[in-house]
């Protein structure tokens, strides 16, 4: 027998919240999706320092 707490508990774990309710919203493909570019940093850096010297 389980108590009137624990019951409310594993109510609330199964609970869809609003957000859960609404219609998903659609995958966007591979080339829609942003990136970050850890080399342009390494590059500019490069650059820069070649730019410099000249």
């Amino acid at each position: 027998m389980r108590s009137g707490f624990q019951q409310c508990l594993d109510h609330a774990m199964i609970r869809s919240t609003s957000r859960s309710r609404r219609k998903p919203k659609p995958q966007p493909t591979a080339s829609q999706i942003p990136t970050f570019d850890y080399v342009h940093g390494l590059l500019q850096a490069k650059w820069n320092r070649m730019r410099r010297t000249r």
